[in-house]
């Protein structure tokens, strides 16, 4: 077998295997989608969208934000809630 017989190998061995990742990841976001959608179909808010203080006020939403606030904005019928933080936001994600 020849040096480039064995390279060719590798790098096919090492184009399938990302490929096989990128599957599996794929298919992970699809479950978390679809596992997202299933909770905002029974109404619960999953807080995947908010509007923040940056000064002044460009959407009503950020009416009375402080800075380093923001206030969730998800769909038609977020639930409006504040964030004191980017942490807190992302730990309230987590939480569902």
């Amino acid at each position: 077998m020849s040096y480039f017989e064995d390279d060719y190998g590798t790098d096919m061995e090492a184009i399938e295997t990302l490929r096989r990742d990128a599957d599996l990841e794929q298919a992970a976001m699809e479950r978390e989608g679809n596992r997202l959608a299933a909770l905002r179909r029974r109404g619960i808010c999953t807080h995947g969208s908010v509007v923040g203080y940056v000064g002044k006020v460009i959407y009503p939403e950020q009416e009375g934000l402080k800075p380093g606030q923001s206030r969730c904005t998800e769909g038609t019928n977020g639930c409006k809630r504040v964030f004191n933080s980017d942490e807190e936001w992302v730990a309230a994600m987590e939480a569902l």
